[in-house]
C-alpha cells in the first residue's frame, strides 16, 4: 500500500521554487520576503489512516488557517488532499502566492510530538 503522500509533478520552468514554512497549532508564521503570514488555527476533522496500520481509505485531515497581508484577512480550510465530496483542497492562494499543504503531524498512531503543519509556497506570476 502506498504511504500516502501527495503527488507533486516536475515543474518545467527553471524559476520553480521549493520554499517551505512550519507552523505550530495556534502559532503564526510570516512569509520571508513578503508581508503575508499564516495562522494554524485549529484541526477541524482528523481521520487519517494510523501509522503502521493498513486501511481500505487513507483518510483527510482538515485544518483552518487564517492568511494575512496588510488589511487583507482571508479564512480557509485546507485538507491533506484534495477531496470533492468535502469541497477540500490541499492548496489556495492568497495575496499572489500558491500554499499547498505538505504535511500535518503527528500522523494518527505516531510518535508523540507537538501538532505542526508544513506549506509548500510559491510567488504566482
Amino acid at each position: 500500500m502506498s504511504n500516502c503522500k501527495t503527488q507533486t509533478s516536475q515543474s518545467e520552468t527553471a524559476n520553480a521554487t521549493n520554499k517551505t514554512v512550519v507552523i505550530g497549532l495556534e502559532k503564526q508564521s510570516k512569509i520571508p520576503n513578503s508581508n503575508v503570514s499564516l495562522h494554524f488555527k485549529d484541526v477541524v476533522e482528523e481521520s487519517r489512516c494510523p501509522v503502521d496500520v493498513t486501511c481500505v481509505w487513507e483518510g483527510i485531515a482538515i485544518i483552518n488557517v487564517e492568511a494575512t497581508s496588510g488589511n487583507q484577512k482571508a479564512n480557509f480550510q485546507v485538507a491533506t488532499r484534495d477531496f470533492g465530496p468535502k469541497n477540500v483542497s490541499n492548496s489556495f492562494s492568497f495575496s499572489g502566492y500558491k500554499f499547498t499543504l505538505t504535511e500535518l503531524k503527528p500522523q494518527p498512531g505516531g510518535k508523540e510530538e507537538p501538532e505542526t503543519v508544513s506549506f509548500k509556497y510559491e510567488k504566482e506570476n
